[in-house]
């Protein structure tokens, strides 16, 4: 077994780390903490934990001293105001885009809250035979990246149907939600009447299409415009997608860099036009900007879905730098999902 002292650094990205903090934690402790994540995170974290090889001690010290770092002098790890104002926002779904009422749903969505902890596919087959507004309600309660895949899976000839449904679904009936949280629960609901919920629209559409790539998203958008273009056009102007990334700012392009792993960006940028490459590399170490060239240049060629997958990674982490204020978007950032 090779000595901690001559044991190779390796750069870990943010889901490689967080795995590896929490297999060291243990399992009941890791328990207590998968406790208070959403079922995306909780998917995503457990994939990394099963998939993450060879780690030797001094990926563990690196780990925890990354963690530690972070906290600093805050034992907390966070601003206490700025965290409980995060969190109620969160839970009166006010947060990561989500804008269903949860103060207003209470616990009468349970049927729907099951749906997010199953695969993707699976949802996609009970949706299939679906009315495409039920579709529309069913998605627009999913974080975008988990409703980008099930729409993959939702027969091609209702997917423009359900986008434009969510495009143009703002408020729901409480009771018309009930009953579809009844079907899917297979239960009854006493949930009557009151104020509107607030679900979909544009803005929640762009999101998902901004994920969903392989040309679905641009057929898609076709599609709707042969009847609705204004809300076709209304769509597109709200997505954000990978070329994009060329009207942000330096500071911003060194942000996004940080947070995205080496052979990730390379992948990216072989679909990229020679401008973006160049701006990346411009933001880099000289010596990175040299292996990224090598990189590029040398490696044979790549499946068009890996570099469309590589770019969707990039796309959600603007994303959500944005939403943390760390980067600004082009043109301000307010008009960008």
């Amino acid at each position: 077994m090779p000595n901690s002292a001559i044991e190779e650094v390796r750069e870990l990205s943010g889901l490689d780390s967080a795995a590896i903090f929490l297999l060291a934690l243990g399992k009941d402790n890791a328990a207590k903490v998968l406790k208070h994540l959403n079922p995306r995170e909780v998917q995503q974290i457990g994939s990394a934990m099963t998939s993450v090889e060879n780690v030797t001690r001094r990926d563990i010290h690196n780990v925890m001293l990354s963690f530690l770092e972070d906290v600093g002098e805050n034992a907390l790890g966070v601003d206490p105001n700025e965290y409980a104002q995060t969190l109620m926002a969160d839970a009166l779904g006010g947060g990561g885009g989500h804008l269903m009422d949860a103060a207003l749903l209470g616990d009468q969505v349970k049927g729907l809250e099951a749906l997010k902890w199953m695969h993707p596919s699976t949802i996609s087959n009970m949706l299939r035979n679906e009315h495409p507004q039920v579709v529309a309600i069913v998605l627009s309660y999913f974080e975008p990246d988990q409703a980008a895949e099930v729409l993959r899976g939702i027969p091609e000839r209702f997917q423009a149907e359900v986008i434009y449904r969510i495009a143009t679904l703002t408020t729901i009936q409480p009771r018309a939600l009930f009953d579809l949280n009844d079907v899917l629960e297979n239960a009854s609901s006493d949930g009557e009447g009151g104020k509107l919920a607030t679900i979909g629209g544009e803005k929640r559409a762009a999101e998902i299409l901004n994920l969903v790539g392989s040309g679905i998203d641009s057929r898609i958008l076709d599609d709707i415009a042969v009847e609705h273009e204004d809300v076709s056009k209304a769509i597109q102007d709200k997505m954000f997608v990978f070329d994009d990334i060329e009207g942000i700012d330096d500071r911003g392009i060194q942000s996004i860099v940080a947070e995205v792993p080496n052979e990730v960006l390379v992948l990216a940028l072989k679909g990229a036009d020679n401008k973006l490459k160049e701006k990346f590399l411009a933001n880099v170490s000289k010596r990175q900007a040299d292996i990224m060239r090598d990189d590029l240049e040398s490696g044979g060629p790549v499946k068009l879905s890996a570099v469309e997958e590589a770019q969707r990674t990039i796309v959600q982490t603007v994303r959500r730098l944005a939403d943390e204020d760390k980067i600004m978007m082009p043109g301000g950032g307010e008009e960008f999902v």
